[in-house]
């Protein structure tokens, strides 16, 4: 037992991608156990079928609303299932090198609901008639993950099997064709998940890339930056100002002050009067 912890906390199993494909092979595995003793004891091996497939059938699925969650990590066979786990051990490492390691968790989950989600209206089209019947593997995830890494960098170069390279780009453009040309052909539900996946995952690229903020900035208040004040004079100045004012209106205006201020006003009007002509004006009028 202390290996086994020792293994799991370390560094190799501790990797997010390593977790999620460390959960599909244990689901699997025990999906392989229970339908063996199903089939040994009742003849019957519908375990994956009846417990972890997702169902088109909406009233199947609000009988079992976490199919939507477990079909994520069930899969047919053991080809079905290293295939997957191979494509996403790659990609997914991929992934962390652009995205923070825990955005695997949430691309992979929401990629698969999203790719339900899909497979699920699909039914309602004329030409499915609901028998689309149900649905399981990891595909539309693991397509989220390779489309959300393509968006961010779609012309950085995989080497296939050590022979040739390809731009991370056509390879995504392969699958997305390939499922298109297959949903008249096989497995139509299956395929329409897998561009389900494929389309949350370009719209999270997009969304990281800045694509889809919007700029609010005209919505906010901004408010003005306090300044300190620094008075042009100095303190001496200033009382020698406030006496010279107090000296002057202490003092009463003449009659010529006032004869001029009048005859200013006749030429140009009250309104082009300086604030102290105003001022003797109105000591004029107290008087």
């Amino acid at each position: 037992m202390n290996r086994i912890d020792y293994w799991l906390k370390s560094k190799q199993i501790s990797n997010p991608v390593n977790k999620l494909i460390l959960i599909n092979v244990v689901v699997f595995l025990i999906a392989v156990i229970v339908n063996l003793v199903s089939f040994l004891m009742l003849k019957k091996s519908h375990f994956t079928d009846l417990f972890l497939a997702l169902p088109s059938n909406v009233s199947q699925l609000i009988l079992k609303p976490w199919t939507i969650i477990t079909y994520q990590f069930a899969h047919t066979g053991l080809l079905h299932l290293a295939f997957n786990m191979l494509l996403f051990y790659f990609i997914g490492t991929l992934f962390m090198d652009f995205y923070k390691k825990n955005e695997v968790y949430l691309v992979y989950l929401m990629g698969g609901l999203f790719g339900g989600l899909l497979f699920i209206l699909s039914s309602f089209l004329p030409v499915f008639s609901g028998q689309l019947g149900i649905m399981v593997g990891a595909s539309a995830s693991v397509l989220a993950i390779l489309f959300a890494t393509t968006v961010y960098a779609p012309h950085i170069r995989l080497s296939l099997f050590g022979v040739f390279e390809i731009k991370l780009f056509w390879l995504a453009l392969f699958y997305l064709i390939l499922d298109l040309i297959m949903i008249p052909i096989s497995n139509s539900g299956g395929h329409i998940a897998h561009i389900g996946g494929a389309l949350f995952g370009a719209i999270y690229g997009y969304y990281k890339k800045g694509l889809f903020n919007i700029n609010l900035n005209h919505f906010e208040v901004k408010k003005a930056p306090q300044q300190s004040f620094k008075p042009k004079v100095s303190v001496t100045q200033m009382k020698q100002k406030v006496q010279k004012v107090n000296q002057y209106s202490n003092q009463q205006p003449t009659q010529e002050e006032v004869d001029a201020i009048l005859d200013k006003i006749s030429k140009t009007g009250y309104d082009k009067l300086s604030k102290e002509e105003k001022d003797i004006l109105f000591k004029a009028s107290q008087n």
